[in-house]
Parts: structure tokens; sequence; C-alpha cells
């Protein structure tokens, strides 16, 4: 069960630090609201960030190399550092930057801090990063989370281990959306391409006086762990991926998701009669592959791992495992290496 804010405990050394901190940058320079600026004040909630990512573990703990977006005044950072990682930071904002610059001047000069003024979105991240943790400006948190996706991405395509963790504080409504945790209305395409790739666990809930200036809205904690989603299914002899069908390359299976919510009031069988917009960019795909495929779905929807008259549903009626499932039947039918009855 996820813990509240108020249920986190606080170090009364910490907390003083943290005041200081953000002290500090406010002597100088004001929050700047477009920038999505709100400055995280309770100790707790920044102790349980580096909790979720498993940074204080000794074996980890010398080799960990943290990417940190938006640090603001280094409350997080401080932690993290504490932690014993070593920690790039990425600011946008040429005040905090220089703040930063201020405060950690012994820990950058100790090669344990790295602070890059700009914008993490359009930077080159290291390669050698194992965790990112990050309180991040609300705004971006949906290209950050691709951002993410695509650096894991190549990473493992290199042959490097990638991100052991990714622990972030969002809005709550949309880490509501990310972990898919209200049900089939919360089902949408950033869940469903997140869940094929990562685990997401909804943590701590921060209200808005944790932070200064106050947001809004509530903020939640999310931690992601790589999960391969298809894998696991493949390693299910019961089940059609470990059985008789092969995975479907994972680009289609979010294209398709994508293709499918794009109007997500409409039924499956409508939306996969017409082709997704850039299958040509998938390898392999082409809209005659595509028409063959659908073609040979449609005379019999009682298709092994799906639910019976899923063409008749509505995307978000499917779980991320069937959503895989239907992935691979159109990859298989579409080269015709099975046959529908």
């Amino acid at each position: 069960m996820p813990m509240g804010a108020d249920e986190a405990t606080s170090d009364p050394a910490a907390s003083e630090r943290v005041r200081e901190l953000v002290d500090l940058l406010l002597d100088r320079s004001r929050p700047d609201t477009r920038l999505g600026q709100h400055f995280l004040l309770d100790d707790a909630v920044l102790a349980r960030a580096v909790e979720l990512a498993e940074l204080h573990q000794a074996d980890s703990a010398a080799s960990a190399r943290v990417l940190e977006v938006g640090p603001g005044p280094g409350t997080l950072t401080q932690k993290l550092l504490d932690a014993g990682v070593f920690v790039h930071a990425i600011e946008l904002d040429p005040a905090a930057t220089a703040h930063l610059c201020r405060v950690f001047a012994a820990e950058i000069a100790e090669h344990r801090l790295e602070v890059v003024e700009g914008d993490a979105l359009g930077l080159p991240w290291p390669d050698d990063l194992t965790h990112v943790v990050c309180n991040p400006p609300y705004q971006i948190s949906s290209p950050l989370i691709e951002r993410i996706e695509l650096y894991q991405r190549d990473a493992v395509r290199g042959g490097g281990a990638g991100l052991a963790a990714v622990v972030l504080l969002l809005q709550e409504e949309f880490a509501v959306k990310v972990g898919m945790t209200a049900g089939e209305p919360s089902r949408g395409p950033l869940g469903m391409s997140l869940a094929f790739s990562w685990r997401s666990e909804l943590d701590l809930k921060v209200p808005p006086h944790a932070f200064s200036p106050h947001p809004a809205v509530d903020s939640r904690m999310v931690r992601l762990t790589p999960d391969d989603l298809a894998t696991a299914l493949g390693r299910d002899p019961e089940h059609p991926l470990g059985d008789s069908l092969e995975p479907a390359d994972a680009r289609f299976s979010r294209l398709l998701v994508r293709h499918c919510f794009e109007q997500r009031r409409k039924k499956l069988r409508n939306r996969l009669a017409r082709p997704p917009k850039r299958l040509e960019r998938i390898p392999g795909w082409h809209r005659s592959r595509w028409s063959g495929a659908v073609q040979a779905l449609l005379k019999d929807d009682g298709l092994a791992g799906l639910p019976s008259g899923f063409l008749d549903l509505r995307p978000e009626s499917l779980t991320e495992q069937e959503w895989l499932t239907l992935s691979s039947w159109l990859s298989t039918l579409g080269i015709g290496t099975l046959q529908v009855e």
C-alpha cells in the first residue's frame, strides 16, 4: 500500500540543510513557475526517493551514476551525494545552475557531481547512467519519460545494462496514468507502452504544502524498474507467446497501441480496419501486410490469449498482456506462418 508523506519520517539535521539550500537560492532568485519550479522542502520525501532507488546498497552506491533533471536548489542532489553516488545534474535555469555550482563546489571539484546548464530533453545524456532520480517540472513529465524509454532501448540494443531504476515525483493524475492504477479509464498509450518494458509502482503521495511555492495539485512518487513483459510471457508455455507465436517488434507494439487509442471510444474492429500512420517505418511492415493480417484476424476473433469478442471492445478494455498478444497475432498472421480457420 503506497504511503503518504505524513507517514514518512524526517531527520531534523537533514531538514535544516534542505531549508538552508532553498533559502540560499531564494536569496538570489525567485521561483519561476513558468519553468515548473516548485522546490521540495520535505526531507522525508527526499529520503524516500533515494530509498526507492535502492542507492544505499553498499555494492551499488559506489558504481551508481544518477541523472537528476531539474535539481533547482539541490535538496535532492544533497541526498543523492550523501548516498555516495555520482550525480549528473541538468538544470535549465541559469540562476539555479550558478547556485548549484556555488554550494556544491567541493563535490564538483571531487568529481562526484557534474552540473550542466540546458534542456535535459535536448542535451545528450552520459552513456553510463544507472539511475534517473528527480523531481521534474510537471510540464515535461511525458517527454521526459519518452526520453528515458529511448535511452534504455538504445543502451540495451548496444549491449549495455541500461538503467536499474527510475524514481520520479510526478503530478498525481499523471502518475495514475503511468501506473494505470484506476482501472480501464486510466489505461492509455503512455501506460501501456511503459508496461511493455517497465514495472510501475506508485509510492509516496506528496501534498502541495511539501513544496515552495505550493503547486495546485498533489504529487506522487513513482518507481520504474525494467521488466520485459514479452520475454516474461514467452517463458509461459501455456501462453501463445510461449507456445506458437513469435514476439512482435517492440516498436510495432507501441505503434499499434497509439493507433488504437487515438480514437479510444471506437471499437478495435474499426481501428484495425485502417493501418497506422508511419507503419512503413517499422522494418518488415507495409500496408499490404497489415491488410492481410487484419483480414485473417477478422475471420475468427477467438484467438488464444485474447478475450472472446475482443474486436468489439474498446482499446482500454485490453490489458498490457493482451495488447502484446494482439501485436504478436498480427505479426504472425501477417507473414502467413499461422492460419486462422
